[in-house]
């Protein structure tokens, strides 16, 4: 595919574009979120033994919100990480992220229809859209970050050891993973399978520490070989002058 032809100049600027056209994307879509929310109608003489009734039926619809809003955040945050990184874009890297942006951008329709069903438990469609929603959002984020990862493409500020990216995977991953396990309760216990996903934060908090911390451990030490190395470099170069 065809490559920019701005000036290397430029670059830096190219992509702040980018990330502030992203982060605008995710403020809209988090924002339309609890838009699909709206206050439950009420006879007349509203009361509020009628009104809680009235909330008490909305209480999936809420849970559903409060995690569609916790994964947008996520990915986000995902996103802001990666292009901490990243120093220089592609075409590629452009639709690529296009296409993970199109999966964000339709997570207030997905979770606003499985808000509007939440009370129906016996129908299935809604819960399998979000799902399947979801499980592109992970992949495409985990496609943004294999391609900027790759050291053939040199898109980052320096190069990370192979336990780094594995995170990035990791944090990528994970959310559509445990969607799908909670697809298959869903037709056993739709209940149990809105809780199930409140595990989501504990799961990614656990691997995310373990990877963390082996990828500063290996990025240390690839440190210190690489000063070692430039040292008997610098050592040779002066002995042989």
């Amino acid at each position: 595919m065809q490559e920019p032809k701005h000036d290397k100049e430029r670059q830096y600027f190219q992509i702040e574009r980018f990330t502030y056209f992203s982060d605008a994307v995710f403020a809209i879509s988090i924002t339309l979120l609890i838009i699909e929310i709206r206050i439950p109608p009420l006879p007349a003489t509203p009361t509020d033994k009628l009104l809680w009734h009235s909330l008490a039926e909305m209480g999936l619809r809420f849970l559903g919100f409060l995690i569609s809003f916790g994964i947008v955040g996520h990915y986000w945050s995902v996103h802001h990480r990666i292009f901490g990184y990243v120093i220089k874009n592609s075409t590629s890297l452009i639709w690529i992220n296009l296409g993970f942006l199109l999966t964000v951008v339709t997570l207030p329709f997905t979770a606003g229809l499985l808000g509007e069903y939440s009370s129906y438990t016996n129908i299935k469609i809604p819960y399998a859209i979000y799902t399947f929603n979801m499980c592109l959002t992970g992949i495409m984020n985990y496609w943004v970050w294999i391609y900027v990862s790759n050291p053939k493409r040199k898109m980052l500020t320096r190069q990370i050891s192979k336990a780094r990216i594995k995170l990035g995977v990791y944090r990528s991953l994970v959310i559509p993973i445990i969607f799908l396990i909670s697809l298959l309760i869903f037709f056993i216990s739709p209940v149990v399978a809105y809780c199930s996903l409140l595990l989501i934060p504990i799961i990614l908090h656990w691997g995310m520490g373990k990877l963390e911390k082996k990828a500063e451990k290996d990025e240390m030490i690839e440190k210190k070989i690489i000063s070692k190395n430039a040292t008997i470099i610098s050592e040779q170069i002066k002995s042989d002058s």
